[in-house]
C-alpha cells in the first residue's frame, strides 16, 4: 500500500497549541504518517539569513514533542522529522520518531546522511534539483548497497506553489529504471486550493511510487507557515479517499490472465462456426466455417482458431450457426 504522508513542515510555527491542533487533524486525515521540520539551535541557517527568526521561533521543548509522538503513534500512525543537523537527529532518534528525512538543503551533508542511516530503519531523501552525478556519489559513497532497503528518494520541489507544467513526473519513471534498487516517493506540492492538489498525485500511481506526502494546514485562510500547498484536514481525508480508491486499480504487476479477465475472454472471443449443416466424416474447406460469437455453446469446448479444423472431419453432425466443438474435430 502506499504510503500517505500529512506534512506539518513549519506550520505549526513554534506554537504547542497549534502543533496540538495539526496533529490532530492530520490524525483525522487518515493519513498514515504526519511529519515536521525540526529546526533546533542554529543548525539551519546563520543569523543574517531572511527565516533565521522564522526558524529560531520554531523550536520547542522536548517535552512537547514528546506529547505529539505518543499522540501520533496511540492513533497507530507513524512520525517523521526533517532533520538539519546531529541536534534534531539526536532529538528525533530520543523521542522514538519512526523515520527521518533528509530535506534538500542537508542533501550534500554526507555525514548527517550516514548517521541517520545508523540510527533509523527508515530514511527520506529529498532529490528534486540534484544532478545525477551527485545522486550517483551519494548512492555508491555513502549510502552504499547494503543499505538500499532503507532509503526513499523524494522527488518534487516547492515553487510556492509548484505548478502542473513543472512537476516533470516522467522523471520518476527514470529514476526508477537508473535506481531500480531504491523506494521512491513524490512531493505533492501543487496549489492547495487547486483541483491539482487532489489529482496530481494520483498520477504518479502507475509510476510504481511507494509513497506520496503532501502538506496540510488548519485553515488555508489563516495563512500559516507552509499553507500555500497545503489542504485542510477535511480536504486531506478526502485526498486520502481518492488514493485509496484509484491505488486498488493498479493491482499486481504479475502477467498471468485473472479470473475476471478469463471471464471476458470467453465472452468477447469469437469461435468457430458452421456455414451450413455439415455432415459426420466431412472433410471442412474454409468456406464451410467463420468465426462469431455464438448464443448457444453447451455443445462442447469451442474452437477458436479456425486452422484447427480446416481439412479435418467431423465425429458428428454439426447444424448451420452452431459452434464446432474441440470433442467433434477428428484429429489426423
Amino acid at each position: 500500500m502506499i504510503e500517505i504522508i500529512a506534512e506539518v513542515a513549519q506550520g505549526y510555527e513554534g506554537s504547542p497549541k497549534l502543533t496540538e491542533l495539526l496533529t490532530k487533524g492530520a490524525i483525522s486525515s487518515d493519513a498514515d504518517a504526519i511529519k515536521f521540520q525540526m529546526v533546533v539551535n542554529d543548525e539551519l541557517a546563520t543569523p543574517d539569513y531572511v527565516h533565521y527568526k522564522l526558524f529560531k521561533s520554531l523550536q520547542m521543548d522536548s517535552a512537547v514533542w514528546s506529547d505529539i509522538v505518543s499522540q501520533i503513534h496511540d492513533a497507530g500512525r507513524k512520525v517523521y522529522f526533517d532533520i538539519f543537523g546531529q541536534d534534531s537527529l539526536s532529538i528525533a532518534k530520543t523521542l522514538k520518531a519512526d523515520g527521518v528525512k533528509i530535506h534538500l538543503s542537508d542533501f550534500y551533508n554526507h555525514r548527517l546522511i550516514e548517521e541517520s542511516i545508523r540510527n533509523f530503519s527508515r530514511i527520506y531523501i529529498s532529490i528534486g534539483g540534484i544532478p545525477l552525478n551527485d545522486l550517483d556519489f551519494l548512492i555508491n559513497e555513502v549510502i552504499k548497497k547494503d543499505n538500499y532497503k532503507n532509503i526513499y528518494f523524494m522527488y518534487g520541489f516547492q515553487a510556492e506553489p509548484t505548478l502542473l507544467k513543472e512537476n516533470n513526473l516522467k522523471k520518476i519513471i527514470s529514476y526508477k529504471e537508473r535506481y531500480p534498487n531504491f523506494k521512491f516517493g513524490f512531493l505533492d506540492h501543487s496549489a492547495g486550493d487547486e483541483e491539482d492538489a487532489y489529482y496530481l498525485s494520483l498520477i504518479t500511481l502507475g509510476m510504481g511510487i511507494d509513497c506520496i506526502e503532501k502538506h496540510i494546514t488548519l485553515d488555508r485562510i489563516l495563512e500559516i507557515e507552509d499553507y500555500v500547498s497545503a489542504l485542510e484536514p477535511k480536504g486531506f481525508k478526502d485526498f486520502v479517499r481518492l488514493i485509496r480508491k484509484f491505488e486498488s486499480a493498479l493491482g499486481t504487476n504479475n502477467l498471468d490472465i485473472t479470473d475476471m479477465e478469463s471471464q471476458y475472454r470467453k465472452k468477447a472471443v469469437k469461435v468457430v462456426v458452421a456455414n451450413r449443416d455439415i455432415k459426420k466424416g466431412e472433410i471442412i474447406g474454409l468456406e464451410d466455417i467463420s468465426l462469431k460469437r455464438v448464443g448457444d455453446s453447451s455443445l462442447g469446448i469451442p474452437v477458436i482458431k479456425i486452422e484447427e479444423v480446416i481439412n479435418k472431419a467431423l465425429t458428428k453432425d454439426v447444424k448451420k450457426y452452431s459452434l464446432i466443438p474441440k470433442e467433434y474435430v477428428c484429429e489426423n
